[in-house]
């Protein structure tokens, strides 16, 4: 049986979401956090980008050993830039 879903209103909220997201990005370069600027503007960027791939990239619909993949991705992706941060902010 073939079944036709209708993503366009997903679509929209995502890309809505997403605008709205670069909007909060733009206005939070605008105030000064210290030392939390970067985590903050990395948080934003992950929140962005995992949006693209779950949705744009269709990862939320695929196969689990992909979304297993993708998380450990960030996950040491974390890992480096905490690590990064550690030495060179209490250095």
């Amino acid at each position: 049986m073939n079944v036709h879903h209708d993503h366009n209103k997903t679509y929209l909220a995502v890309f809505g979401t997403l605008l709205i997201l670069t909007a909060i990005t733009v206005a939070v370069s605008y105030f000064h956090f210290g030392v939390f600027n970067i985590f903050v503007a990395m948080f934003v960027a992950t929140v962005k980008g995992s949006l693209v791939c779950l949705y744009f990239m269709h990862l939320k619909d695929d196969n689990r050993v992909n979304q297993v993949v993708f998380i450990s991705a960030f996950v040491f992706l974390a890992l480096f830039i905490g690590l990064t941060l550690s030495d060179v902010l209490f250095r």
